[in-house]
């Protein structure tokens, strides 16, 4: 199964081996994200619709100034799996500033206050 996925992910090269620059993004993680999203991004008009789409924004239900609801949205569960491996990978590697805003938002609400992001 990985030869065949190398074979299909050559033409993507360039494309792979930017999107790995990202901290946490691995070879297989690239090719799953490029997989569910392509590398035409016009299809896109930003960043926040892709993020929607793929379902990791949080919710926004709030009504007369009281928070109600933060649960993320239904989206790609794909892509949404591999983002989210992703960022933990980010959130542990040293020295980087994924880590640093990991750990100053554990600070302030405990590691089970990022189960509610």
């Amino acid at each position: 199964m990985d030869e065949e996925i190398d074979r299909k992910m050559v033409p993507f090269q360039n494309e792979s081996k930017l999107i790995q620059t990202i901290p946490g993004i691995s070879d297989v993680n690239a090719s799953a994200i490029l997989a569910e999203i392509g590398v035409n991004m016009s299809q896109f008009p930003d960043e926040a619709h892709l993020s929607s789409w793929a379902g990791v924004c949080p919710g926004n239900n709030e009504s007369a100034g009281k928070k109600k609801s933060g649960k993320t949205q239904k989206g790609n569960s794909f892509l949404k799996g591999a983002l989210t491996e992703s960022a933990w990978v980010a959130s542990k590697t040293k020295a980087s500033s994924y880590s640093a805003i990991y750990h100053n938002i554990v600070r302030r609400r405990g590691k089970r206050g990022l189960l509610l992001l």
